[in-house]
């Protein structure tokens, strides 16, 4: 009986370890065409844990089999490196030089109209103004920007942020809603935007431009890149069984082949899409600042291709997993700010708010040489 069970453990460990390195891969391969590997990449940190797991418990048997787990993360410490934050949890401080610059940026979820979650009203458009007046940025991107009427005077939201002390702003309509209400990704600035551009990924992609402007800050350029890349666009039908299949319900695991269908499909696209964010990122002759909505984990392609040189604020200044998606997994963090390495990344913040989806991020970056 103990034979067998140690057996048995063992070719469970075999299992884990092969599928933990497979899912090192991602970075290396093109989602498209390897989406299963993608896949994969979504649950890295428990697979990861488990790794770690079966380390500590050959090791207390003095087992040689701990080796095999521990080769396994020697092999995959560049993954591990990105998979959370390990600084210390240091208040923000809202205070800054004048060469610190304050970068915001939130997937505001149309301001709440697509916002999943049921528990909470609609109408949160205000305090999420009002929080964003808070953050005291230099330069705010949004993603799922919704230029609406507001109010009873009818004042659209760019008026309302020229209002805050944001005179500059760059946005760029992706699509129209079922209201024909124009949706899309915006830069705002304290500062003067003296250059912009839009590059569209395509009719069949549900994902927003990528847009650029050029920022005059402190007697230099800086070009502010965001973008919403392609989302998996779950529904409530999607979310419901995701539910199920964590309850282990068998009606949701039947709707299982729909949610990885459209995993499949959001994955086909944003490697190309990463593509030509990395390219256009390279071509910019001025420091680069890019942040966004990537919809996609920071072991993967996506993340490696378009990270390329460039510095996290959250491995940088974070702490812990750095959730930004409030939904299905704790793991999710796919929204991001990267910065050229001419900049010294100051602090970095996640206000955990329930207005959005998504929770924003806000950095401070030194621009002193």
């Amino acid at each position: 009986m103990t034979k067998t069970i140690g057996t048995t453990f063992k070719i469970i460990n075999i299992i884990v370890v092969l599928l933990y390195l497979s899912a090192c891969l991602n970075p290396f391969l093109p989602a498209g065409k390897f989406w299963m590997i993608a896949i994969l990449g979504l649950v890295f940190p428990l697979l990861a844990a488990l790794v770690a797991v079966f380390f500590l418990i050959w090791l207390a048997f003095r087992s040689k089999w701990c080796f095999l787990s521990l080769a396994a993360v020697l092999l995959s410490w560049q993954q591990i490196s990105v998979m959370a934050g390990y600084n210390g949890n240091k208040k923000f401080n809202y205070n800054k030089p004048a060469e610190t610059i304050r970068i915001f940026s939130w997937n505001v979820s149309s301001w709440s109209e697509t916002n999943k979650n049921q528990n909470h009203p609609v109408e949160f458009r205000p305090l999420m103004l009002d929080l964003i007046k808070q953050q005291q940025a230099d330069v705010i991107c949004l993603q799922e920007f919704w230029d609406i009427e507001y109010g009873h005077d009818h004042y659209s939201i760019l008026q309302i942020f020229k209002e805050m002390g944001y005179p500059h702003h760059y946005f760029v309509k992706s699509y129209l809603d079922k209201k024909n209400q124009k949706t899309g990704v915006a830069i705002i600035s304290k500062y003067p935007i003296t250059d912009t551009a839009k590059f569209y990924f395509g009719d069949e992609h549900f994902s927003e431009h990528l847009i650029y402007a050029d920022i005059q800050f402190n007697n230099q350029k800086i070009r502010f890149f965001t973008t919403h890349l392609q989302s998996v666009r779950f529904d409530n039908t999607e979310y419901t069984a995701l539910r199920k299949i964590k309850r282990t319900d068998e009606s949701g695991l039947k709707d299982s082949r729909t949610i990885v269908h459209k995993l499949k499909h959001a994955y086909s696209y944003r490697g190309a899409e990463a593509d030509l964010v990395k390219q256009k990122i390279q071509e910019s002759p001025y420091p680069v600042l890019i942040c966004g909505d990537f919809n996609d984990v920071s072991n993967s392609y996506t993340y490696f291709t378009i990270k390329g040189d460039l510095q996290d604020a959250f491995l940088k200044k974070g702490r812990g997993l750095g959730r930004t998606f409030q939904y299905l997994s704790p793991t999710l963090r796919i929204d991001y700010i990267l910065a050229d390495k001419k900049f010294k990344v100051e602090q970095y913040n996640r206000p955990k708010v329930p207005y959005s989806d998504h929770y924003p991020i806000v950095s401070d970056l030194s621009t002193a040489q």
